[in-house]
């Protein structure tokens, strides 16, 4: 009878430390984060202005390279004119004039890089030698976008009235961006009332001056 109290106790005993043990070691399960709440979409558009480009040093353009042409397939002959007008000794806003006047007799390939590189190269104060371009319908739309892109590098003065040059042209492939881009930047929609516009703009850039003099 003694042993079978003792074999009792042994047993309670052990049933105690399996206990404890299994109370040390297991760690709670962490609780599932809850999710995230989404975003709410929006559609507003937002145009970040962009800093007026500084005035560059004369010669301090550098054309990207291109890639080799192998014998079998040679250097079309806008890509030698290109390189030609770029390797020559004038400043840069010549030779973006010189680019601009050679646009016409370019296909569309050369007339692209061309286009980059006139934007590069001309400075906001020389602007209107290639306004023209810029509103001139009948080149490729792959060339205007590549103007029309490199407005928003400019400042205000070019950049506001370009937009207003660019929204009355009807068949401008670029019209409508800039009429939303013009209706963002002064807070206005005048519709098609072009004097208004041009009162509008010239009024922002009155004020944005007496601010920066101020």
């Amino acid at each position: 009878m003694k042993n079978v109290y003792v074999l009792l106790a042994l047993a309670l005993l052990a049933a105690g430390m399996a206990t404890l043990w299994y109370q040390t070691n297991s760690t709670p399960l962490e609780a599932a984060p809850e999710p995230e709440a989404a975003a709410e979409p929006t559609n507003r558009r937002v145009i970040v202005k962009a800093t007026p480009r500084p005035a560059r040093r004369l010669g301090s353009y550098q054309a990207p390279e291109r890639s080799m042409h192998t014998d079998d397939e040679p250097e079309p002959l806008w890509e030698t004119q290109i390189d030609q007008v770029l390797r020559a000794e004038a400043d840069e806003a010549q030779t973006a004039r010189t680019l601009i006047t050679m646009l016409p007799n370019m296909p569309e390939e050369g007339q692209i890089e061309a286009a980059h590189h006139i934007s590069n190269l001309l400075d906001d104060n020389d602007y209107a030698s290639l306004k023209p371009t810029l509103l001139n319908t009948q080149m490729p739309e792959e060339v205007l976008s590549v103007l029309f892109t490199d407005l928003m590098n400019r400042g205000d003065e070019v950049k506001l009235r370009a937009f207003l040059d660019v929204a009355r042209i009807p068949n401008h492939p670029y019209q409508e961006e800039a009429l939303s881009d013009l209706q963002i930047y002064l807070d206005e929609d005048y519709g098609i009332d072009w004097n208004r516009w041009s009162e509008a703009v010239e009024r922002y850039l009155q004020d944005n001056r007496d601010d920066a003099a101020s």
